[in-house]
């Protein structure tokens, strides 16, 4: 993203469209899985994220167990591994493990800066279904099925998404 298409994603972003329609058509995930630090306040953590990912177009899923964050990152590629620069050397984080950066043909959480998973019964089952024998040990998630893992969460309505963009094009476009 050259810095006069960032600039115009933040401005739409600001108006309330949503910022994926200044991006390539070619973006990158990155899905890492790390251990959170004792006292971290998880509500804060992901309105950090949401605010920080707005402003580089950068969107994604956070899921939390037992102080284990699992998180999928899209957008640009320069801009998702700054992000991800930035986490390492966050102290709420440690063992932090990349499960997978790649390039992708879209994005799965297009309208949300980040939305966090709710657990219930269903994600559960969803996650036993992709990590057989590991409980809820979001740690020991497998890396070549945590985009599916992804996938098949998304499909469901247990997100909560606190920044969710209309789906309509900027006036004038």
């Amino acid at each position: 993203m050259t810095p006069k298409d960032a600039n115009q994603a933040k401005q739409a972003n600001e108006a309330g469209y949503p910022f994926t329609r200044f991006l390539t058509s070619m973006y990158y995930r990155l899905i890492y899985t790390s251990k959170a630090a004792p006292g971290v306040d998880y509500e804060r953590l992901l309105a950090d994220s949401q605010r920080r990912n707005a402003s580089f177009g950068v969107t994604g899923g956070l899921a939390i167990v037992d102080a284990v964050f699992l998180q999928y990152l899209e957008g640009d590629e320069a801009e998702v591994e700054w992000l991800f620069h930035k986490i390492l050397a966050d102290d709420r984080h440690h063992g932090v493990k990349v499960l997978e950066r790649r390039a992708v043909s879209r994005r799965m959480f297009e309208t949300w800066t980040m939305a966090s998973l709710h657990w219930c019964e269903e994600t559960r089952m969803i996650f036993e279904s992709f990590s057989p024998g590991i409980g809820l040990d979001l740690y020991r998630t497998d890396p070549s099925t945590a985009a599916p893992l992804f996938r098949a969460w998304a499909a469901t309505e247990h997100w909560q998404a606190h920044v969710r963009r209309p789906v309509s094009p900027p006036p004038g476009s």
